[in-house]
């Protein structure tokens, strides 16, 4: 995810430099529309690259699955979020297993 994202935006920087000697060269319909499809492909790449640093960040895991059909309207996107990645168990047991040791029984 996070290899796709920086190949995200830096092909959006790409655009956007290439939008920008177009528009210098009196060109300036193709110069606009390099600007706009360039910042858009580095923007969802930055925002893409932050879900996943926040996910990995906070120990969670997501799914996301997204189905285009093309020359219809149609888009279905489904996705869940996942409880955090941890080994060692549950959170209630990991919290009452060091108060259980000191216990008085």
């Amino acid at each position: 995810m996070r290899g796709f994202s920086l190949v995200l935006c830096i092909i959006g920087v790409l655009i956007t430099a290439v939008g920008v000697v177009v528009y210098f060269q009196d060109n300036k319909g193709l110069g606009i529309a390099g600007f706009v499809l360039g910042v858009g492909a580095g923007s969802i790449g930055v925002m893409v690259f932050l879900t996943d640093f926040v996910l990995r960040i906070l120990r969670r895991t997501a799914s996301l699955m997204v189905r285009f059909q093309l020359w219809l309207l149609k888009l279905e996107i489904n996705g869940e979020l996942g409880a955090p990645i941890d080994e060692t168990g549950d959170l209630e047991e990991r919290i009452e297993e060091p108060l259980s040791r000191w216990s008085d029984d």
